[in-house]
């Protein structure tokens, strides 16, 4: 049986933190003239319009609990599920953020609170239309780690099922979509990590990083959102529920990291609580040198009951890098950045599995990469031509 959980709620002492958070530049939406962007008011609709379009993929999803049953392919009404999760993580209110930052700093605690609650209210009738229930695990999105200027932190939260019978939860993390994200996307140059154990001491693209493991100091006090995600879902208390990690763009890279922190630390009991499932990245860069994608494959074995996927959209360029092309880096074999196994390409054409790395497929030249493919319409378009409900 799913446990009793308890949603977290921003009490006084985390909402006046917002005094000391810089307010960070407007969201900067990306689009296409085919594609134009959308604010998260107008997103919305689209979302729930996938859901009452696809009610069939959405049941059996739930009646899966958000898993597939061996790594040869991925469920793909779970694959819908998770672009649904995904994708609502853009709908986090920038403007309400910002509203509750100035009104911590006039010291207007109720004021805050509701303005913390108002950031998430487009995400929470997501939940509704899915009978879900979502949770923020941490919101570093206008935060920025130490000893960096310009990067930024994971948002991420947790879906829960409100089904008894067939118990699941999803960790989603939000993609890119301010300057400080993109800030993050391109610090993309190897970095060892400074917590050696993380990855298996992989070299890792260094935005990714600090945006899931870096350091962030508020009032004295340090806080890494990756060990904030793990204390909240300890707080949630998910019970046996399936869980489930995903992600979009720069919200795959993440969820691929604590996929694999996960596995790492499956030994340790606060991790061997969790009924630990799938990784659905979508749209994910690659994150690490080896070992950790070989890591990742070696606990990811048929019968494990947990797999590795990746879904790729047609000629979506972000998952082609790092490194990125020339002129920028004349030698990409430098650079041996090896996406994780379980690739999958959705086109309007129908799915096809990728080959697996090693050796990574070098980046086209900018002028071949098609970036409306990234767009998170675009997979939902590519994802119906799959064998779904």
């Amino acid at each position: 049986m799913l446990a009793t959980f308890s949603a977290p709620t921003p009490g006084s002492s985390l909402a006046m933190r917002l005094v000391y958070i810089p307010l960070s530049a407007p969201r900067q939406p990306r689009g296409s003239d085919d594609l134009p962007p959308l604010t998260p008011d107008q997103l919305l609709p689209v979302i729930l319009g996938w859901i009452e379009d696809n009610r069939a993929a959405v049941e059996a999803a739930k009646e899966a609990q958000c898993a597939s049953s061996s790594p040869d392919e991925p469920n793909w009404d779970t694959v819908f599920f998770t672009l649904v999760e995904s994708v609502s993580m853009y709908l986090r209110k920038d403007e309400e953020v910002a509203q509750a930052i100035l009104s911590a700093r006039v010291g207007n605690q109720a004021a805050t609170i509701a303005h913390l609650k108002a950031s998430e209210e487009l995400i929470q009738q997501v939940a509704k239309a899915l009978d879900c229930t979502f949770i923020q695990l941490c919101d570093f999105a206008d935060r920025t780690p130490d000893g960096l200027l310009l990067s930024s932190g994971a948002y991420a939260g947790l879906w829960i099922s409100n089904s008894a019978e067939k118990p699941f939860a999803g960790v989603a993390f939000k993609g890119s979509s301010s300057d400080k994200d993109a800030w993050t996307d391109i610090n993309w140059v190897p970095a060892v990590p400074l917590r050696p154990d993380i990855a298996r001491g992989s070299q890792m693209h260094r935005g990714f990083y600090y945006n899931l493991f870096g350091d962030f100091t508020v009032e004295g006090q340090v806080q890494i959102p990756f060990d904030v995600v793990v204390e909240q879902l300890k707080i949630a208390r998910v019970g046996d529920a399936k869980l489930h990690f995903t992600g979009h763009s720069l919200g795959g890279g993440l969820c691929t990291l604590a996929f694999g922190e996960f596995l790492r630390r499956q030994s340790e009991p606060v991790f061997a609580s969790f009924n630990i499932g799938d990784v659905y990245s979508l749209a994910a860069p690659r994150v690490c040198y080896e070992p950790f994608a070989s890591e990742i494959r070696m606990r990811t074995q048929p019968g494990g009951g947990r797999y590795s996927f990746r879904i790729v959209n047609n000629e979506d360029p972000v998952p082609m890098i790092p490194p990125p092309p020339p002129p920028l880096v004349e030698d990409v074999t430098q650079y041996p950045f090896v996406h994780v196994h379980g690739g999958w390409k959705i086109t309007p054409t129908g799915p096809r599995r990728m080959v697996d790395e090693p050796p990574p497929v070098p980046p086209p030249p900018f002028e071949e990469m098609v970036s409306e493919d990234h767009d998170t319409r675009r997979y939902y378009a590519s994802w119906q031509a799959t064998r779904h409900s």
